[in-house]
């Protein structure tokens, strides 16, 4: 295969951003990937801080869907067992607890609502509302809070103020940090409840879950309603091609 987009392969592009990185303390959770977010303006705007935003993204969109896969794989293998250790309730209650659930037990679990809340979110769809949010990560709050998503917090000194507004974003760690908060918001907030049902539905009919279908269910994602909906779409259509050629190309690096 040609590989005309992609000068630099994964294991390159994390070599690059050691300059960047600030690891974790040898007792952390080293699985996780470390690094803050780079400074994309370095790269020209167009081709250049495209694939550079992908080469960075794709990679860890894929691990924390991994994450959220093996959970919801583990939970569909759990939920007709009969026979429940206490190391498995006592991971059926951390799970239910990170997704905003009570279940002591197997017998308590809502499952419809935990299997709907457990489940991943299509790759180009995190890539195209992290390009919206963030500028092709070239914001302030994705620079120095590693908050790509546009994530608001609230409440006295809570992470980055947007200036003049009083009003704060939240400052994650890490890249991979913020993807996971991403992740959990559309999981479990109340305003993405459609989406959720819409995707559970789409599982339940044995239909693809993409950006495509959700792009609808985000109309709550922000005060610009259909615009931002618009918004979604044209970078949906304008990035799927290249998207999908990195995603190809990152499968056929050698480990």
């Amino acid at each position: 295969m040609t590989r005309t987009h992609r000068p630099l392969t994964t294991l390159t592009l994390v070599l690059a951003l050691s300059v960047f990185s600030v690891f974790t303390p040898s007792h952390a959770d080293t699985s996780k990937p470390s690094f803050k977010m780079p400074d994309l303006r370095e790269h020209a705007a167009g081709s250049d801080r495209k694939i550079a935003f992908f080469n960075l993204m794709i990679p860890l969109i894929e691990k924390a869907n991994d994450e959220i896969q093996n959970d919801r794989v583990w939970l569909t293998h759990m939920r007709d067992q009969k026979r429940w250790t206490p190391d498995s309730r006592k991971r059926l209650a951390s799970i239910c607890k990170d997704y905003g659930l009570s279940c002591q037990s197997e017998k308590d679990a809502d499952w419809s609502t935990l299997l709907a809340r457990v489940d991943t979110v299509p790759i180009q769809l995190v890539l195209i509302q992290a390009v919206e949010e963030s500028g092709w990560g070239t914001s302030r709050f994705a620079r120095e809070g590693n908050n790509l998503f546009g994530m608001r917090c609230f409440g006295d000194s809570c992470g980055l103020e947007q200036t003049g507004t009083g009003s704060g974003y939240q400052s994650f760690a890490t890249v991979y940090d913020g993807i996971e908060a991403y992740m959990r918001n559309l999981n479990t907030h109340r305003a993405y409840g459609h989406l959720r049902e819409r995707r559970a539905a789409l599982r339940d009919k044995g239909k693809n879950v993409n950006a495509l279908a959700l792009i609808p269910s985000l109309q709550n994602y922000s005060i610009r309603g259909d615009a931002y909906l618009a918004a979604l779409q044209s970078l949906l259509d304008t990035n799927a091609p290249l998207i999908e050629e990195m995603r190809v190309q990152d499968s056929d690096d050698p480990a």
